[in-house]
């Protein structure tokens, strides 16, 4: 599986493309700026889902773009990140001036350990790592762990939002390091660490 970063252009947030040669699906981890994905893709790639690392403005903002070009795109999320996403208040957009309210159909809720195919012979694991927000979710996939906001190197996980939780974010902390040790870490922010070591 090939994976690509894109920094986007608020907050300099993260995305990234999964892709697999000999097929042209694409799965997405987080949806910023639209354009520069669409550029790194093959003409005729579809992309078939995002997973949200959670539901903060500068890991979604790019989310109306995306299902409007590929309609039966599927946005993974956790039942929080499904509430926030309909809430322009919940997801923080509303103070970026750029309400959003997204009530997509194609919205799938992934909890604790649901498992997601993706290519023939490797699939997406789910964990819950609420903290940062009640809407975490990190992803495993074979040795790459994407851990959003929940996990950062070197950065205190940010804890003073209206949904954070300082317990839960330590928990989660832990949970990830765990994780990642000896696989690749890609986080929400910042550079990617191949096989992360803490």
């Amino acid at each position: 599986m090939e994976i690509r970063q894109i920094v986007n252009s608020v907050f300099n947030s993260n995305s990234f493309i999964l892709s697999e040669a000999g097929s042209l699906n694409v799965f997405l981890i987080d949806i910023g700026d639209f354009n520069p994905i669409i550029s790194q893709l093959k003409e005729d790639a579809m992309i078939k889902g995002v997973f949200l690392t959670h539901t903060h403005y500068d890991h979604i903002y790019g989310i109306r773009e995306l299902v409007k070009a590929y309609p039966d795109c599927i946005v993974y999320t956790s039942s929080f990140g499904q509430e926030a996403l309909a809430s322009n208040k919940k997801n923080f957009s509303r103070y970026h001036n750029d309400p959003i309210v997204f009530t997509n159909t194609n919205l799938q809720v992934l909890k604790e350990r649901d498992k997601v195919h993706l290519f023939p012979n490797i699939e997406l694991e789910t964990y819950e790592t609420s903290g940062h927000d009640k809407s975490c979710l990190t992803y495993k996939i074979g040795k790459s762990i994407f851990s959003g906001d929940s996990f950062i190197p070197g950065l205190k996980v940010i804890t003073s939002f209206p949904y954070s939780n300082k317990i839960e974010a330590s928990t989660s902390v832990q949970r990830i390091i765990s994780l990642a040790n000896g696989n690749d870490l890609y986080p929400g922010h910042g550079t990617i660490y191949e096989n992360f070591s803490h």
